[in-house]
């Protein structure tokens, strides 16, 4: 699946973002960690320092990268109500491929972000955090899927009950396939000598864990 093409403002935005993490992670490489600065980062780029800040937060997310979130609104309200599909596992795809689409332009990035990590064990250890964080946004809106489907109430603060624990575990399940699905995809993707993009290989990935756990089930 491949989207219309951009229009020039999101086009010069995605550049910009490009530049700056090209700019962090190449000082990085070049100097060390420690002479990334935002002032330097900037001055390479050709932004201000106020630009910088209005596509990072810090330095370090722009050595690492956006954290991957979930889409809000109507794509997740549909994803809880059971849809678009009824599949969970094939909705759950679907749900990822909306995360997906502000990594396409990473690519080129992949190399020298990976050289980065290895140098900065403490990098490595954010980029951890917050995919687990990730994961476990995945398995809250799985958990509230299943609640609906099973005629439940909404999690509250009471006390768990065997059913409560039985959805929690569900949909724990549910989110860790989820991650190693968009994993496979990355890995396909970022080793990949074609011109495809991250959300086509998580779509592949998605459809061929379908088709193994129909074979499974034969």
């Amino acid at each position: 699946m491949t989207d219309a093409a951009p229009g020039l403002r999101e086009r010069k935005r995605r550049a910009t973002r490009l530049a700056i993490q090209q700019a962090a992670l190449r000082i990085a490489i070049e100097h060390g960690l420690s002479a990334v600065t935002v002032d330097e980062v900037s001055r390479r780029a050709d932004v201000s320092p106020r630009t910088f800040f209005n596509y990072f937060p810090s330095k370090e997310q722009a050595i690492l990268g956006d954290d991957p979130t979930l889409p809000q609104g109507q794509d997740l309200e549909a994803f809880v109500a059971g849809g678009p599909s009824g599949e969970l596992l094939a909705d759950l795809g679907t749900l990822l491929v909306h995360s997906a689409h502000e990594l396409i332009d990473e690519r080129g990035l992949i190399g020298e972000r990976q050289q980065v990590l290895r140098a900065n064990p403490e990098l490595f250890s954010q980029r951890m955090a917050s995919m687990k964080e990730f994961q476990a946004g995945i398995q809250s809106v799985v958990e509230q899927r299943l609640r609906r489907e099973d005629g439940m109430p909404p999690a509250s603060g009471a006390p768990t009950t065997p059913a409560d624990d039985e959805v929690r575990r569900r949909a724990r399940l549910a989110s860790l396939v989820g991650m190693a699905a968009l994993r496979h995809a990355w890995w396909e993707w970022s080793e990949s000598d074609a011109d495809a993009h991250l959300v086509d290989e998580l779509e592949r990935s998605f459809a061929d864990l379908g088709a193994l756990v129909s074979r499974s089930l034969v």
